[in-house]
């Protein structure tokens, strides 16, 4: 049987995790906003518990993930000389394409440092290197006009043609099907602006804050925010849990302009989706993490390759969620993806509860 071609479109980073000592957060509150920050001694020398060297990029991550799952995937991203023949051996390893992995000299494959926190999450400091020089002229467009499906993930500012070219591709070849999950550069240039290409995306993948961004409307907040580590149990009648924002009406800004599934997802406080006509919330197998970088991409992988597989959209999102918790329970955003064989037995075992209810219009 033939395998579906898919062509993932986005950045490749090297990255470094290091696990520093004597770290703490601080929460400073104002009337309008709250938030967090990593407080490292000033002047100080921080200890090191452990250096792990790793990859990402949402365009590596997910053609690694769709590889697995065992598509036909072919990546297109940049690199630079340093670190760039290591992103290339780590995705044929993987099994993916890299005939339309592009070099620059112009500067270095890009970096990441991520420090990790003792509660879970990261500090990511990240310099774009030669993704800041990936352009409209890197795409093989004769190629991309014979893919079964495009996966585009976020681009900078100056990728921002790269767009206009897949629709152009798109408009041409209406049987492509394109999954998007867009890069703040787009997000923040709001939803007119894209609404040729939102017309041509199957699935479009956003966090809670970028959609709120996006759809220039804000989400309705939960009742009960309490961090409780039981409330990934959702087994009541309710549609949403007491711990989940809706996201209802921003999903239906979005379908005005055409897209057929709307996917928003709110790390531990799980995630939705829908087609229009309903709307279903699926929360997290467990609040267990080790490392969060990475939990989008395996989730809108493993979403969209139930999709192709002909999965409905409550199992297409246990299918996504299955996925994050397996890469956020490493270290770096490709070592736990899954692989068809491993998601299915895991499908077969898992408690997870899906609920549902009507899209109000």
């Amino acid at each position: 049987m033939k395998k579906t071609k898919i062509f993932t479109i986005g950045g490749a980073t090297f990255d470094i995790f290091v696990k520093a000592k004597d770290q703490a957060i601080m929460e400073l509150s104002t009337p309008d906003d709250r938030n967090k920050w990593l407080c490292l001694r000033h002047g100080g020398k921080i200890t090191i518990d452990a250096v792990i060297e790793t990859f990402g990029g949402g365009a590596t991550n997910t053609g690694v993930a769709f590889a697995r799952m065992g598509f036909d995937v072919s990546t297109v991203v940049k690199i630079g000389a340093e670190y760039g023949e290591r992103v290339i051996e780590n995705l044929q390893f993987n099994g993916v394409n890299t005939d339309f992995v592009k070099k620059t000299k112009r500067d270095r494959t890009a970096f990441s440092n991520i420090i990790n926190t003792f509660d879970g999450d990261r500090t990511l400091l990240a310099y774009a290197g030669a993704n800041r020089f990936f352009s409209d002229k890197d795409l093989p467009v004769k190629e991309l006009e014979e893919t079964d499906w495009i996966f585009l993930n976020h681009l900078t500012e100056e990728s921002s043609k790269i767009p206009n070219v897949l629709l152009s591709i798109l408009k041409k070849n209406p049987k492509i099907k394109f999954a998007w999950n867009p890069g703040k550069e787009q997000i923040t240039q709001g939803l007119s602006k894209w609404k040729g290409l939102l017309k041509r995306t199957e699935i479009l993948f956003l966090n809670k804050e970028e959609a709120s961004l996006f759809a220039r409307m804000p989400y309705k907040l939960a009742g009960n925010k309490k961090d409780d580590p039981h409330h990934h149990v959702h087994i009541s009648k309710n549609f949403l849990p007491p711990y989940a924002d809706d996201v209802s009406e921003i999903m239906l800004e979005f379908f005005k302009y055409g897209v057929k599934y709307v996917v928003i997802t709110d790390g531990k406080n799980g995630a939705q989706a829908s087609d229009g006509k309903n709307i279903y919330f699926c929360p997290v197998y467990s609040h267990k993490r080790i490392d969060v970088l990475g939990g989008g991409d395996s989730f809108a992988s493993g979403f969209t390759s139930a999709q192709i597989l002909g999965k409905n959209l409550s199992t297409s999102l246990i299918y996504g969620t299955l996925n994050a918790h397996a890469v956020v329970n490493q270290y770096g955003a490709q070592v736990g993806l899954l692989n068809r064989d491993d998601v299915e037995a895991l499908y077969k075992k898992q408690n997870i509860h899906v609920t549902k209810s009507k899209l109000q219009k």
